[in-house]
């Protein structure tokens, strides 16, 4: 019995050296995967001011080129659940003086269409169903204002075949942290919003999708941006 008492510690001893030895490689292992994705996602990371020449070559890329711009702006207030509200913006520029807007806003308290196009000489306009105005010309400015800290991260994803075109494809994550003001309190809002860009061999921007969203809550934005260059595209004055 003593024998078979020691033979069993003996057994139960080895067990625990190899149980332990295992463990440790694993960890060790686990050590290094992570250790080796740190790496790789640290030598995608690109600085900001090469993220942004590389987005100024392609808008530079743009002049002179005939192309399609859609938009689509979605607005789920839970992400999980269906869409609520969305709007969809074309702009067509045709080189090299013409250019047709139309943006087209679907939701549960406002349906409304407007179209204009610019032929060179004159601004015409058509407000949903109704009859189309001729103007002497147009402008259109816009902006945004955003304020709190931003902290941005760019990188590089790797390549994608998008529309039977290789793209290089790159993200870029942000975070912008606000303090919101009441009679009574202060309080903290983080912003995080994920874009991916989708950029051909020759520099010319395919594909964009951003999504926006509050920390802490459900609802999101999302736009998409879809370039076509396509020489076909015709913009004539609707009207004389």
């Amino acid at each position: 019995m003593r024998r078979y008492t020691f033979y069993l510690s003996v057994a139960l001893l080895a067990f625990g050296i190899g149980l332990s030895f295992l463990t440790s490689c694993a960890s060790a292992q686990e050590k290094i995967e992570k250790k080796s994705n740190e790496k790789v996602s640290n030598e995608n990371i690109i600085e900001e001011s090469k993220f942004k020449e590389l987005l100024a070559k392609t808008a530079e890329n743009l002049k002179g080129k005939t192309y399609r711009l859609t938009e689509t702006i979605e607005y789920f207030p839970d992400r999980d659940a269906n869409v609520e509200g969305i709007t969809t913006k074309i702009l067509e520029i045709v080189v090299p003086d013409k250019k047709r807007e139309v943006e087209e806003i679907k939701s549960p308290t406002k349906n409304s269409r407007l179209e204009r196009i610019w032929d060179g000489k004159n601004l015409y306009e058509k407000q949903n169903d109704g009859e189309w105005k001729k103007y002497g010309g147009g402008s259109s400015v816009g902006g945004s204002i955003t304020s709190g800290q931003t902290t941005t991260t760019y990188r590089f994803v790797g390549k994608e075949s998008l529309n039977n075109r290789t793209a290089d494809v790159y993200e870029s994550e942000s975070l912008r942290v606000a303090n919101k003001m009441t009679r009574t309190s202060q309080y903290r809002v983080e912003y995080v919003t994920k874009t991916k860009y989708w950029i051909s061999e020759d520099g010319l921007l395919l594909k964009m999708i951003k999504e926006s969203e509050v920390v802490g809550s459900k609802a999101l934005s999302r736009e998409t941006a879809i370039y076509e260059y396509d020489s076909n595209i015709k913009i004539e004055a609707p009207i004389k």
